[in-house]
Parts: structure tokens; C-alpha cells; sequence
């Protein structure tokens, strides 16, 4: 196979400040284009991106900013709800955040008028990650440095099982 020697292996996309997070969006969006989300000091930009690998008439890549969400605080990571469609009318654009105090924010959009955030708190120290139940989407998880793993209900907005798990690690030590 000969390589195209006009292809480029990273692009750039501006951003305005810092950016501590970036996700794509692992689920089918009902759109051509990947849906890309980045985290910086206080807000969470999403948008899409086209690849000249997924479509011929790209030169490079296309990137365009769908709207910039207000945060408030840093953020520290990201994942995406399988419920997010651009195919749908109008659009629905989901997603959750763990930030710098310890709170989740499920943010949910139409990217017109319906703009909103839930807050989740119950983690005691630093979230270390987070993501959405593959099928519907109802349910969050999340894992803390306070050792534990916390399963949200996004429609009651609390842990629907309050499993607080004490992770236990075996450190192997070879000599």
C-alpha cells in the first residue's frame, strides 16, 4: 500500500485556554462526523470533527464548535451518553463531568434553547474517572480517591444503590 505523503497524523484544533481533558464520543450520534468534547479551567467545548480518511471532499480535517458550556471549575474528565443524537429534532447533546470539587455535572442540551446541568456530589476526595452504562444511558458510575465506586440514577439525581465499594489492591513486589 503506498502512503499518501499529503496526509497529515495530528491536527490542531485553537482552543482559547488551557485544556486538562479531551473525550470523543465512543457512540453512534446519528451523524457522519465525530463528536469531540474538551474540559479546560471552567467550561467543556463540544464539537465535531471530519476526517479526510472519512470523507473524500475533507482536505485534513474539519473541526466545528457546536457551543461552549459554562463549567465554573476545572475539569478533570468527561464521558459521553450513548442518548446523545445530532440526528435528532432537535438534537440532544449529553454528557457528564468530574471536577476539582468533587461533584459530577450532567449536562444536557438541544444546542438551541434547552441548556442545563445537574450536579451529583457524594465522592469525599478526587474523582478519578467516570462513564455512562452503554444501553440507555440512565446510569453514571464513578471512582474516587475516597475508595469508592459510586452507580448514579440520572433520573434521581443520587446514588441509586449507594454502593460505596473499598477497593482493596494486592501490590506484588518482585525481587
Amino acid at each position: 500500500m503506498k502512503q499518501d505523503s499529503t496526509r497529515n497524523t495530528s491536527y490542531t484544533v485553537d482552543c482559547e485556554d488551557y485544556v486538562h481533558v479531551v473525550k470523543f464520543n465512543p457512540f453512534d450520534s446519528g451523524d457522519s462526523c465525530s463528536l469531540i468534547a474538551y474540559g479546560g479551567s471552567n467550561y467543556v467545548v463540544v464539537g465535531t470533527c471530519r476526517f479526510q480518511e472519512e470523507d473524500a471532499e475533507v482536505e485534513g480535517m474539519q473541526y466545528k464548535t457546536l457551543r461552549t458550556f459554562h463549567h465554573g471549575i476545572r475539569v478533570d474528565a468527561i464521558a459521553w451518553s450513548p442518548e446523545t443524537r445530532l440526528d435528532a429534532i432537535p438534537p440532544q447533546i449529553r454528557f457528564c463531568t468530574a471536577a476539582s470539587d468533587r461533584k459530577l455535572r450532567l449536562f444536557t442540551s438541544d444546542l438551541q434553547d434547552k441548556n442545563e446541568f445537574k450536579t451529583f456530589d457524594g465522592h469525599s476526595d478526587y474523582i478519578n474517572d467516570l462513564v455512562f452504562a452503554p444501553n440507555e444511558g440512565q446510569e453514571i458510575a464513578s471512582v474516587s480517591d475516597d475508595h469508592t465506586c459510586r452507580p448514579w440514577l440520572t433520573s434521581l439525581l443520587e446514588d441509586f444503590v449507594n454502593l460505596s465499594v473499598t477497593l482493596k489492591f494486592s501490590l506484588l513486589c518482585c525481587m
